[in-house]
């Protein structure tokens, strides 16, 4: 690869050791493309080896800024890591052909300006050219297994920060679902059913036995189906309806298609429980929920009436933490807008796993 390639490529191209590459490549090319162009007459005087080390630097360097913007178009053609070898057999052609170009322009440059005590030895030009395509070999193989070196590093990197994101999301499910007050909550909830409505007392215990086998999940899935998400969201709300009855209102609007779509596990369990439990909650004056899916993003919007008081339950935690997660996979965000009314969370949805690549 052109040595001006190294330097003037996007940092997210190459890797961050591209400039070191570039600054150990630098010297010792030239100095072995000024012994190829002048022979052992470049040797014989200091001077005249050190104006032609610094005339040549400057015109390879200016010359290969068009290798530069080669290397861009391709590399934005083809920029996924396993389309390393696909970019090589474009680039090296192109890189060729480039270095006779560049190759005859110097010797031509040194022919007719005659800046040096030495002239470009003629027979020389194709032990020149061969030179050059060599070092575009090597240094194109070198950058290029640097930056997928460095990707593969920062993808193991990634992924451990996604399986740390999601096993908090589990351990901050768990904390907040499985305690005393909210078990406490629930088993008395239960008994009151029990001597009132057996059939509700059994629909609230199927209830509560959904909910903590999703809770409990033990597979390491970083994304399920929508639809399963669905249906722990709807037990989670039976749940809370039978605690504080009208005083939460749910309605879902969700697309059939969009069922098999992919989210996060959990997301809706951290998204719920900070709403109920940071916001005050009556009859008169409900929490409104509507959820609902549009084109490929999942909407939750909700009014506000903030407590004064939020039992300790690191919601907000939960909350940064499923951010995070969105953000790690593949950059999807997360959005949040709110005023002091109403807020609406918004939900990138991923394609269902065997569309997926």
């Amino acid at each position: 690869m052109p040595l001006f390639y190294l330097w003037a490529m996007p940092v997210k191209r190459y890797s961050r050791k591209e400039p070191l590459v570039f600054i150990w490549v630098m010297l010792p090319y030239i100095f072995f493309m000024n012994l190829l162009i002048f022979g052992i007459c470049i040797l014989s005087n200091w001077t005249g080896f050190l104006y032609s080390f610094l005339l040549s630097g400057l015109y390879f360097v200016l010359i290969y800024g068009v290798f530069g913007y080669v290397a861009v178009v391709i590399q934005r053609r083809f920029p996924a890591a396993g389309d390393l070898f696909l970019r090589v057999s474009y680039m090296l052609p192109v890189f060729y052909g480039m270095n006779i170009l560049a190759i005859y322009g110097v010797f031509q440059f040194y022919s007719n300006l005659k800046l040096l005590n030495c002239l470009p030895v003629e027979d020389h030009i194709w032990w020149t050219i061969l030179y050059a395509c060599i070092m575009s070999t090597v240094i194109t193989f070198i950058n290029e297994g640097l930056a997928n070196w460095e990707k593969w590093k920062n993808s193991l990197s990634e992924k451990e920060r996604l399986k740390n994101a999601y096993r908090r999301t589990k351990l901050l499910g768990l904390k907040g679902q499985i305690n005393p007050h909210f078990l406490f909550n629930c088993f008395n909830t239960l008994s009151g059913l029990i001597v009132v409505d057996e059939e509700k007392a059994e629909q609230f215990l199927d209830d509560m036995t959904l909910v903590h086998r999703y809770l409990l999940r033990n597979d390491d899935d970083y994304l399920v189906e929508l639809r399963e998400e669905l249906r722990f969201a709807k037990a989670y709300l039976r749940l809370t309806c039978a605690r504080f009855g009208e005083s939460v209102q749910c309605s879902f609007s969700i697309s059939d298609d969009k069922l098999n779509q992919r989210i996060p596990p959990l997301s809706m369990h951290v998204l719920l429980e900070n709403i109920i439990y940071t916001n005050a909650m009556s009859k008169g004056n409900p929490i409104v929920l509507k959820i609902q899916t549009i084109g490929q993003v999942l909407i939750i919007h909700h009014n506000i009436r903030p407590k004064t008081i939020v039992q300790n339950l690191n919601l907000h935690e939960g909350l940064d933490n499923l951010m995070e997660k969105f953000q790690l996979l593949h950059g999807q965000e997360m959005k949040i807008v709110e005023n002091s009314n109403w807020r609406e969370i918004t939900l990138p949805m991923f394609e269902p796993k065997s569309q997926t690549v």
